[in-house]
């Protein structure tokens, strides 16, 4: 099978049709769309969310924290701590296990939550280091947002713009390629300043506050397949306008070196939102000092992109566009 995440036929036949023991208390099951569960604790739910991160290795242990709270983010809660599962390769040193370890704690200190605690350990079953991250959060009860909840005639916001992990991931890990595909060195700098935007809290509980139908962090598959498994969720097709997304130049110039669309680069530090009126968001977000922008409506049904002004069947590419891009290095 191809590296990445499975293709949402496989991953309904092989994973989640396996599924048939439910409990009353759990309030979002499995689905394609959802990242979150959420269980009823009375006044207030539980949100939960799993993350691994194995696209990444110069700050992995910083972003596995917030990548797993991104996903609590997009149900408008709030976190309050993280448990790691560290698999470690039998040739890592002490100092680098101290080092991802540091990066854990200073990104659990950013977001004002704790290590739960987890497991550690050392695996000839693993070439590399990888950290599995289980966020847990909470938010009052019928307040919290899932990805099932767009209506049509929703706007389509994001944040930040297109392929920001991405973005930064090719900018710290693969310096050399990007030099000899002719990326500028100062282009690579700037990039690598993208992984301090990675957290998207601030924006989903503000969205949450103001009323957002349905929230989903983009990550692996881009803006296209977070949009696809959010409209999914909600049972609602989409129009999305592809030059309306918001691409920033460091992410323009690797994405045209490398032959890739940002659009399907894994994004973390983005947040798709739906929401009735997307310019009060816009207006709230950028009086936050958030950059977004509107790149679409939600409809009845049908996935439509329009490019240039031409209307095209929306068609989710198979994998993020990073995994090719690591494939070749």
């Amino acid at each position: 099978m191809k590296v990445g995440k499975l293709i949402p036929d496989k991953l309904n036949d092989l994973i989640l049709n396996q599924i048939s023991s439910r409990r009353s208390d759990v309030l979002v099951h499995p689905r394609i769309g959802e990242d979150c569960a959420v269980i009823d604790f009375g006044e207030v739910v539980c949100v939960i969310s799993t993350d691994p991160i194995t696209g990444a290795s110069k700050g992995m242990g910083r972003l596995a924290v917030h990548i797993s709270c991104n996903d609590l983010a997009a149900n408008g809660a709030e976190p309050v701590g993280v448990q790691l599962v560290l698999l470690l390769p039998e040739d890592i040193t002490e100092e680098r296990i101290k080092e991802i370890m540091q990066e854990v704690d200073y990104g659990a200190a950013e977001l004002g939550i704790e290590v739960l605690g987890g497991h550690t350990e050392i695996t000839s079953l693993v070439s590399k280091p990888i950290i599995v991250a289980t966020a847990i959060g909470k938010a009052r009860k019928g307040q919290y947002v899932t990805s099932s909840g767009a209506k049509p005639g929703d706007d389509i916001i994001i944040t930040k713009g297109a392929g920001i992990e991405g973005t930064a991931i090719l900018a710290n890990d693969c310096v050399e390629y990007l030099l000899s595909k002719g990326v500028k060195d100062e282009t690579i700098k700037s990039a690598r300043k993208f992984m301090d935007e990675i957290s998207v809290l601030k924006e989903g509980l503000l969205a949450a506050r103001m009323g957002a139908t349905a929230m989903h962090d983009v990550t692996e598959g881009g803006i296209y397949g977070a949009l696809y498994e959010l409209a999914n969720a909600s049972e609602v097709g989409f129009d999305l306008f592809a030059d309306q997304v918001y691409i920033r130049p460091e992410t323009r110039e690797i994405c045209d070196a490398l032959q890739i669309d940002p659009l399907g680069l894994i994004s973390s530090g983005t947040m798709l939102i739906t929401i009735p009126d997307g310019d009060k968001l816009l207006a709230a977000l950028k009086e936050k000092g958030i950059p977004a922008c509107k790149i679409g409506k939600i409809t009845e049904s049908g996935q439509t992109l329009w490019v240039n002004g031409e209307k095209r069947k929306f068609v989710l590419p198979p994998r993020d566009e990073l995994w090719r891009i690591l494939e070749e290095i």
